[in-house]
């Protein structure tokens, strides 16, 4: 089994007679244009990210690592107090 993909299709009516500026008039209709298809794979290279980006990027990065690293750790030492065996 193949799988296809339809581009594009093309409709004619032949049992209509048309005049020469009915024809003119609907020329559209009947040749369409995909001047702005854009083909899979074919997208235009990304720009570079500044300096400036990269670094604001990297910075809050870190930061939500490292906040992350201790909201985890709170958690974690909670969680051995409850579990803790209390002798009284």
């Amino acid at each position: 089994a193949d799988n296809h993909d339809i581009i594009s299709l093309k409709l004619y009516q032949l049992t209509v007679e048309r005049t020469p500026e009915e024809e003119k008039r609907d020329r559209e209709v009947f040749l369409p244009v995909v001047d702005n298809l854009k083909l899979p794979g074919m997208e235009a290279p990304l720009e570079p990210m500044s300096g400036l980006a990269l670094f604001l990027i990297v910075f809050f990065s870190l930061v939500a690592i490292v906040f992350a690293i201790v909201i985890g750790i709170i958690l974690y030492n909670k969680w051995q107090e409850q579990s803790r065996k209390h002798f009284y």
